[in-house]
């Protein structure tokens, strides 16, 4: 089911499955910002990541020294979630542990998704909520796609990120679904990204730690833009499907398995641990111009 979202400037489109975001507009201009989905590449537009973000080595991992399996990126984004609360200018949806859920994620949970509309901007907020007798870990993100549309005029190659600060990183490098133990000089002394075909050939590009809170999407030809708030998350990712007009801006509270990782939840690389009844809160923003 699809639920429709309006304060006059923008409009959304949220899907019960998953609480994916299909559709960002300028109202004025009827823009379109989000990423059809089209499945030649990518039926995607903006999964929710949760509880895993990434690959798990071989597809499991392990809790006191029991065994458990679950895919790349999670279950959240494959589930329907219902509608907790609405109003004028916010949509909030819940999903919640399961007989199912237990089976491949030991721990019990709330999670919400609450999308919020404050001028042109939208604004994601999760969170979680610990209902297990005990500890519970997992890792979250976003993995918007925003469409980069292209012509006789305007070319992928047009885009750019630009991030509000230079930025002296390296990036982490994926060895097939995995994190490897090598790291590569990208930035130094640098703000901007110039798009290119090629240059997600090796998967995503990963960041840590950077300095900047925000990053834009722009191109050269026009004024459409898009500035991206992802304060607060220790992990960024940039993505694309080779040949697609979009790319995925993808902040993250967590990250793949390590190439080494010994598969204990507790030692995972930027996983989230919440104490018996705590919760959980984090947001990021999407300003919309042109």
């Amino acid at each position: 089911m699809e639920y429709k979202l309006s304060n006059g400037t923008v409009e959304i489109v949220v899907k019960s499955k998953g609480a994916e975001l299909k559709s960002a507009k300028l109202i004025k201009n009827k823009t379109e910002f989000m990423w059809d989905a089209n499945p030649k590449f990518w039926a995607k537009s903006s999964p929710v990541l949760f509880p895993f973000v990434g690959g798990l080595k071989d597809n499991k991992y392990f809790y006191k020294n029991k065994e458990y399996k679950s895919g790349r990126h999670g279950f959240a984004r494959d589930n329907e979630f219902n509608i907790f609360a609405q109003d004028e200018n916010s949509i909030t949806f819940i999903f919640s542990s399961n007989e199912e859920t237990l089976i491949k994620y030991p721990f019990e949970f709330d999670f919400f998704v609450k999308y919020v509309l404050e001028k042109n901007k939208i604004i994601l907020e999760y969170k979680v909520i610990n209902k297990t007798d005990g500890e519970i870990y997992f890792s979250l993100g976003g993995h918007p796609a925003f469409a980069t549309p292209t012509s006789d005029e305007i070319k992928f190659e047009d885009y750019y990120l630009e991030f509000e600060k230079e930025e002296t990183s390296k990036l982490l490098v994926l060895d097939g679904m995995y994190v490897s133990d090598k790291q590569l000089n990208y930035f130094n002394n640098e703000k901007i990204i110039n798009l290119k075909r090629d240059m997600f050939d090796n998967d995503a590009l990963i960041f840590e730690g950077l300095n900047s809170t925000k990053v834009s999407l722009k191109n050269k030809i026009n004024n459409r833009k898009i500035v991206f708030d992802f304060e607060g998350f220790p992990f960024i990712a940039f993505w694309s499907a080779p040949g697609a007009d979009y790319i995925c801006i993808e902040p993250w509270h967590g990250i793949a398995d390590t190439i080494n990782h010994n598969g204990n939840i507790e030692e995972k690389k930027g996983i989230e641990k919440l104490e018996k009844g705590e919760s959980f809160e984090t947001s990021f923003s999407i300003e919309l111009e042109a």
